[in-house]
């Protein structure tokens, strides 16, 4: 046993799926070097390379598209074999920077824990895969001009709110508006700026108070644009 008598946390394995070998061997590669407590194994299909061992131990699937996500049949067969195998496994997708969008409307579609953009960094690629190990999804807010993501709430927002200035918020709250904005849940922005979960939940009520929106969704949308744009309809 380690000193002090605390055991050591075993690591979570993670199941990376990617058909080219090239491809999941770097995956695989960078997960378990990155020193996050993983444990990854890289097969090119879970339904005929994924031991039964393998996926009741896992505590995450990450998925790479071979083709367009949107038309990608063999992306789809891995997420309903997953689904009818292991309903409870979080599934998160890597998306090209031109894929973004397709990877909302997957994440809605299948009901997946979100989605890694290939430009992310390192250290924000772990923080959403322990988050989505944790319970919580991740899906960074991206997008075009003025459509905003699909899993913006559907009830219609009001339209042509200024912008709240700068001045508004605290130098503390600004930081922790930059991590809404990203898409990040308290959790991992309580990790990042070294607070605490209840210290984050308070700025996070304050921002929406100083902006006059009704959720953390509209704040971000507000602090990135200076307008709250029509939620795209599904």
């Amino acid at each position: 046993m380690p000193e002090g008598g605390r055991r050591m946390a075993h690591p979570k394995l993670l199941i990376a799926v990617d058909r080219r070998q090239f491809n999941r061997g770097c995956l695989t590669s960078w997960l378990n070097t990155l020193g996050q407590g993983f444990q990854v194994t890289g097969v090119a299909d879970v339904d005929k390379a994924l031991q039964a061992d393998e996926l009741a131990r896992a505590s995450a699937v990450i998925l790479s598209a071979n083709a367009p996500m949107g038309s990608d049949a063999w992306l789809q067969s891995q997420i309903a074999w997953l689904n009818a195998n292991r309903s409870d496994v979080p599934i998160v997708v890597i998306a090209e920077a031109d894929e973004l969008r397709a990877a909302e409307m997957l994440v809605v579609r299948f009901h997946l824990q979100g989605y890694i953009p290939i430009s992310s960094t390192m250290e924000v690629a772990a923080a959403a895969l322990h988050l989505v190990i944790a319970g919580g999804t991740y899906v960074p807010r991206m997008w075009d001009g003025d459509r905003p993501p699909v899993q913006m709430p559907l009830d219609r927002m009001p339209e042509g709110t200024a912008a709240a200035p700068a001045d508004k918020l605290t130098p503390r709250e600004r930081a922790v508006l930059d991590l809404m904005e990203q898409g990040m849940a308290n959790k991992i922005i309580a990790f990042r700026l070294g607070m605490s979960q209840s210290t984050v939940k308070a700025h996070v009520h304050n921002i929406i108070a100083k902006f006059n929106v009704r959720n953390r969704t509209e704040a971000a949308v507000t602090g990135l644009h200076g307008k709250l744009p029509r939620p795209l309809a599904l």
